[in-house]
């Protein structure tokens, strides 16, 4: 099975490549994002299974799309939510700890946070089932009947 986690590709990225501005930072992101897909489609094409983690974006949506498709792979996305607040107190207590790959930008304030659209899900669809966790608190997600479900 292939894991990719876009966060840790990006952080290599940054310790090999480095860079000095938002708009390199940018263009390892876009590096990351190119890596995942080509990734991806030569592990289809062998009929690896997949478990891709990113905050994805809509092109994405419709290159896995495509590419599930094509390969006859049967997509199951899992959205992790919650509250906002919750959610922004926890970028916030991690921010310190957080690679610089992933820092080229100040801290957002709450209203920048909060002004963020909340349709990432309706936006991100590669068909599929499509399971919604809420994380607001982890005490009361049942990661049994997560996996179950999966």
């Amino acid at each position: 099975m292939l894991l990719i986690n876009k966060d840790f590709v990006k952080e290599i990225l940054c310790e090999v490549v480095g860079f000095s501005n938002r708009g390199e930072n940018l263009k390892l992101s876009e590096a990351t994002h190119q890596l995942m897909r080509h990734l991806t489609e030569s592990s289809m094409k062998v009929n690896l299974p997949i478990i891709l983690e990113s905050n994805f974006n809509p092109g994405d949506a419709k290159h896995f799309g495509n590419e599930m498709q094509k390969y006859g792979y049967t997509p199951i996305t899992v959205m992790l939510t919650g509250d906002k607040k919750v959610l922004y107190q926890r970028f916030v207590e991690r921010w310190e700890e957080r690679h610089p790959a992933h820092k080229s930008f100040p801290l957002p304030t709450w209203e920048e946070f909060n002004a963020q659209p909340d349709d990432g899900w309706e936006r991100f669809d590669v068909g599929g089932e499509k399971i919604t966790v809420d994380t607001t608190d982890f005490d009361n997600v049942c990661y049994d009947d997560v996996v179950a479900t999966i």
